[in-house]
C-alpha cells in the first residue's frame, strides 16, 4: 500500500503526468485566426503589492503579465476597447488597476481601457463584466485568459448571460509537440498538476451548482 502511494506521488510530481493532465484543458480552444467582437475582456491571474517605479509589470503575476501582453497586441491589431476584470482578493491594489497600468505602458490608449475592480473569482469576473457590457452596449466579447483557464471561463461567461464569447487563449504550459527529456520523468514542481486539478474541480463544482439551480 505504501509503495503504491509512493508511486502515485512520484508520478504526479513528474512533468510527463502533470502536463498530460493539463493538456486537455489547453487544447479545448485554439487562438482564432481572425478575432472578432465588440470588446476584448482580459481576466487577471494575480498581482502583488510591490514597487512599480520602473514598470507596472513588476506587480503582476506571470499569468497576468502574459495575458496583458497578449491583449496589448490584440488591441493594436483590432482597435477594440478593453475591459480588464480583477479585484483585490490577495492585494491592496486591484489586479485590474495594475494590469491597466502595464497595458498603457505597452501603448494601449487609456481611453480604450475599462477596469472592473470588484471581482474575486471567475464567477464574479463574468457577472461584473456582463454588467459593464450591458451599460456600454457590448454584445460580442473576445475573452483572453490562460489556455488552461479557458474552459471554465467560457462556461461561466456563457452561464452569466453572454451569448457570443470568442476564446483567445494565451500562455500554454503543456504543448503537445514538446520534446521530452529525462528530467521530465523525475519528480519536481507539481504546480501544473495543481492548476489542472483546480480547473477540473472548479468546472465540476460550477456545473453542479447550475444543475442544482435550474
Amino acid at each position: 500500500m505504501c509503495a503504491a502511494l509512493a508511486l502515485v506521488c512520484w508520478a504526479g510530481a513528474t512533468r510527463v503526468v502533470s502536463k498530460a493532465v493539463l493538456r486537455p484543458l489547453e487544447q479545448a480552444y485554439s487562438v482564432p485566426a481572425k478575432p472578432e467582437g465588440d470588446v476584448i475582456v482580459l481576466l487577471c491571474g494575480g498581482a502583488g503589492d510591490v514597487p512599480i517605479e520602473i514598470t507596472a509589470a513588476a506587480a503582476l503575476y506571470p499569468a497576468t503579465m502574459q495575458r496583458t501582453y497578449a491583449v496589448a497586441r490584440l488591441q493594436k491589431k483590432t482597435g477594440l476597447p478593453v475591459i480588464i476584470s480583477g479585484g483585490a482578493p490577495f492585494s491592496e491594489t486591484p489586479e485590474s488597476v495594475a494590469a491597466a497600468r502595464y497595458l498603457a505602458e505597452l501603448g494601449v490608449p487609456t481611453d480604450k481601457i475599462i477596469t472592473e475592480e470588484a471581482s474575486r473569482d471567475t464567477f464574479e469576473n463574468a457577472a461584473y463584466t456582463l454588467k459593464i457590457c450591458k451599460e456600454k452596449g457590448y454584445k460580442r466579447i473576445i475573452l483572453v485568459t490562460s489556455g488552461y483557464h479557458m474552459p471554465r471561463s467560457v462556461y461561466l461567461f456563457k452561464k452569466a448571460g453572454f451569448e457570443s464569447v470568442q476564446a483567445y487563449p494565451y500562455g500554454h504550459l503543456a504543448p503537445a509537440s514538446r520534446r521530452r527529456h529525462l528530467r521530465d520523468y523525475l519528480p519536481g514542481d507539481s504546480s501544473d498538476l495543481s492548476r489542472a486539478f483546480n480547473e477540473y474541480f472548479g468546472l465540476l463544482t460550477y456545473m453542479l451548482y447550475y444543475l442544482a439551480h435550474r
